[in-house]
């Protein structure tokens, strides 16, 4: 779970009470290696359910947080972010008749994005991601990488028995758009389009945990 730390902890520990979700890394390249980055927490499938929690002040133990709350928490991971180097344009949207959140910023170069995961991270987590980054673009070699170092089933096995069914039909989505045309990728589960300019890799939350799949991906481009 901290591998998206940032944006995912923030709002989805609010919504453990529901079981459906979506996480969505959306990253597109310039040819300098510059570009933007949308990551959205989409709950609509789950959003009936959600509204009627949101009456509610408190569930299975959980304080249920006001929609000020959740609008102050989205507001201070945006200040953070706006604080970055290398990033700038951040902007999001917080929908609560669909209950879908948005962060996007812009980057010069995608490595910075390793920083913004280290800023909401502690300071041995920050470490990690310095000396494994998530996001990697060598310009030489036009090679794309998308990485983690965390151990996602050895924090599940920390929650409780009854929290850990938020993740049974939760989904990752990582889509990944470029101006050169992709040559190869390495993770067997990632579809490469018919224009050769992208890559969307889908996989269930539950089988990252299981270490059944992974997020891991080398994207190689034509030079």
């Amino acid at each position: 779970m901290s591998k998206i730390r940032f944006l995912f902890l923030s709002i989805i520990s609010l919504f453990l009470f529901t079981s459906c979700f979506e996480f969505v890394e959306e990253i597109s390249f310039n040819k300098d290696g510059s570009g933007s980055a949308t990551f959205t927490i989409n709950l609509s499938e789950s959003k009936t359910k959600i509204a009627s929690i949101l009456l509610l002040d408190s569930i299975n133990g959980y304080k249920v947080p006001s929609k000020n709350t959740i609008k102050n928490k989205v507001a201070t991971i945006v200040q953070k972010i706006k604080t970055i180097k290398g990033i700038d344009e951040v902007k999001n949207t917080l929908n609560f008749e669909d209950f879908i959140v948005t962060i996007s910023c812009n980057f010069d170069k995608v490595e910075a994005l390793n920083t913004v995961l280290s800023t909401f991270s502690s300071k041995k987590e920050a470490l990690e991601i310095k000396n494994h980054k998530h996001f990697k673009y060598d310009k030489t070699v036009k090679i794309f990488t998308r990485s983690h170092h965390f151990n996602i089933g050895k924090e599940f096995q920390k929650t409780k028995m009854k929290d850990r069914k938020v993740f049974e039909t939760a989904t990752f989505t990582g889509v990944y758009r470029f101006e050169n045309p992709v040559v190869s990728c390495t993770n067997k589960l990632a579809k490469i389009s018919k224009s050769k300019k992208a890559v969307m890799l889908r996989v269930k939350a539950q089988n990252i945990i299981t270490n059944q799949q992974s997020i891991k991906n080398n994207i190689k481009l034509e030079n």
